[in-house]
């Protein structure tokens, strides 16, 4: 009996040579959008270039996309480093759906477990394995240690599970909406236009921008705050994920609603946050003593 059980012990590590069907749909859905983004977004600007209404879309639908994974996935979700109405939840949910990060459920649970095992073997975009392992490289992968125990709280969430049941009708609304804002515009070389740059542009610059943080913010920067894992701060990753370069800060006090925890760092996620505090949308703001 031992030797059975040492026998299928080491055979278990062969699993990650086989791919599992939804890697092969990440593949599909992140060649499409980058080749989308690379090829289609230059040729449309080529053939009739894009509309003043095309660039307001893309900022706004950047902005509350990205806050979408900030705010709700990342702060609310994955750390509860703050409380709010179930409607406002709802609506952060919906606006990280359509950044195209998987559904909060699945986006936060992979978080939780970077945290609990931050450059071992299970951390899913463990940034020992390299740039490219820890910036998108992993969810092109099968993933071996996935254990349902780092989503336990988070399936308790109605909220949470309405969002997981309905990804994908959310999703197909984010790339719809810039559509029909373009069409209204302009006719349908207007829809295609606002979709291409609002839409499809819109989403692989989130989506880079965010693995930013899983990438750069653990390879090079400073760690002012401590030295226990790879985190890194990175004041220019902060620019462009509204807060979140402040990684070594955010890895050593993790609960805190804020991960630029100087009142002049640019962190518009802790901002937002307070401010919905300050309308009675937010409530028990947790934050280093």
């Amino acid at each position: 009996m031992k030797d059975s059980a040492m026998t299928t012990a080491t055979e278990t590590p062969a699993a990650p040579l086989q791919r599992k069907p939804a890697d092969k749909v990440n593949i599909v859905l992140f060649s499409g959008v980058t080749g989308g983004t690379i090829i289609g977004l230059p040729t449309y600007a080529y053939f009739y270039d894009y509309s003043l209404v095309d660039w307001v879309m893309f900022a706004i639908l950047y902005v509350i996309t990205g806050l979408g994974i900030t705010v709700g996935y990342h702060r609310l979700l994955a750390h509860r480093s703050f409380t709010c109405p179930n409607w406002v939840k709802g609506v952060l949910l919906i606006a990280g759906g359509w950044a195209l990060q998987n559904s909060g459920l699945k986006w936060a649970s992979d978080h939780i477990r970077h945290h609990a095992r931050c450059d071992q073997e299970e951390d899913p975009y463990n940034a020992q394995l390299g740039f490219w392992h820890s910036h998108c490289g992993w969810l092109l992968r099968s993933d071996p240690h996935k254990d349902p125990k780092y989503a336990t709280k988070l399936k308790q969430d109605p909220v949470v599970m309405w969002q997981h049941r309905y990804y994908i009708p959310i999703v197909l609304s984010g790339l719809a909406l810039p559509f029909v804002v373009g069409f209204v515009n302009e006719g349908w070389i207007g829809g295609l236009g606002c979709f291409m740059l609002a839409g499809l542009g819109r989403t692989f610059f989130v989506l880079n921008s965010t693995f930013c943080i899983n990438s750069i913010c653990h390879l090079w920067g400073t760690q002012p705050h401590g030295q226990s894992d790879s985190s890194r701060d990175s004041w220019w990753v902060s620019l462009i994920t509204f807060g979140e370069g402040y990684h070594n800060y955010h890895h050593m006090y993790q609960s805190d609603y804020r991960n630029g925890s100087k009142w002049y760092n640019f962190d518009p996620s802790k901002w937002f946050i307070y401010s919905l505090s300050r309308l009675g949308l937010a409530s028990s703001l947790r934050r280093l003593s």
